[in-house]
């Protein structure tokens, strides 16, 4: 069973629910903004395995609201395949990693991801080049989310690229996070890394990230999307900056 004390418990639901409200109003950014804050709080391990299951749920609940089409799914279908395979990679790099290890990769993916965003907000990518680049990276973010929750830096970067409408963006966004999300976790469950600490846990954020994603989606058509973005940004490059830091610290 895993050990938290009330204060820590009720700062993982307001960041469960903050996250999810970024979730629904941009259509990604969970386990970015999530992921790093409980890996502070807690610690690495636990951060990326309740967000497994966390995100899971999130991520169905966003498919479920449509906006998809045939065409845009047989493009990114290379990446859900290697979103697949890379899944499973990543849940063995985890069960080997130590937490401090573990928390320095999430910071790096982290600011990696908000540098990449920041610098190249318009990049696309050719429609010639699609069949080659979908499946490398569906792996490299399967291999990274398997590891630490965290699937958006090339899968957002290349869903991004693609120039979809709002509606679709969040749709493929989240159903690609949902293929590699269940990967994941039955890759998790196989290799016995969750206990009934983990999943009780898990249950408890359902409360909060179901309110998170409500309130998210009621945002979604109201906010300036720059300005929404860069804030956003800005949070995932100092929290993931700081798990680099206290990594390199130790």
């Amino acid at each position: 069973m895993i050990d938290l004390d009330w204060a820590r418990l009720c700062l993982i639901l307001v960041v469960i629910f903050g996250a999810a409200v970024v979730e629904g109003a941009i259509g990604f950014g969970f386990p970015l903004v999530a992921a790093p804050l409980i890996a502070t709080i807690a610690d690495a391990r636990l951060s990326v395995l309740v967000l497994s299951l966390a995100s899971l749920f999130g991520n169905g609940a966003m498919v479920f609201r449509g906006g998809g089409d045939w065409p845009t799914f047989r493009r990114l279908a290379p990446m859900m395949l290697g979103l697949l395979v890379g899944a499973v990679g990543g849940a063995l790099l985890l069960a080997s990693l130590d937490a401090a290890t573990l928390g320095m990769v999430v910071g790096a993916a982290a600011v990696t991801f908000a540098a990449v965003s920041g610098a190249k907000p318009n990049l696309a990518v050719p429609p010639r080049l699609e069949r080659y680049l979908a499946l490398p990276m569906g792996l490299a973010g399967g291999l990274l989310g398997g590891s630490t929750s965290i699937f958006a830096p090339p899968i957002v970067s290349y869903v991004h690229a693609l120039h979809l409408s709002t509606r679709q963006f969040v749709f493929f966004v989240s159903l690609l996070y949902t293929f590699g999300g269940a990967s994941q976790v039955v890759s998790y469950t196989h290799l016995g890394l969750y206990d009934a600490g983990i999943v009780l846990l898990a249950a408890v954020t359902c409360v909060p990230n179901v309110a998170g994603l409500w309130v998210g989606t009621r945002f979604q058509d109201r906010i300036d999307p720059v300005l929404f973005r860069r804030l956003v940004l800005a949070l995932i490059a100092l929290t993931g900056l700081s798990l680099v830091v206290r990594g390199l610290w130790r």
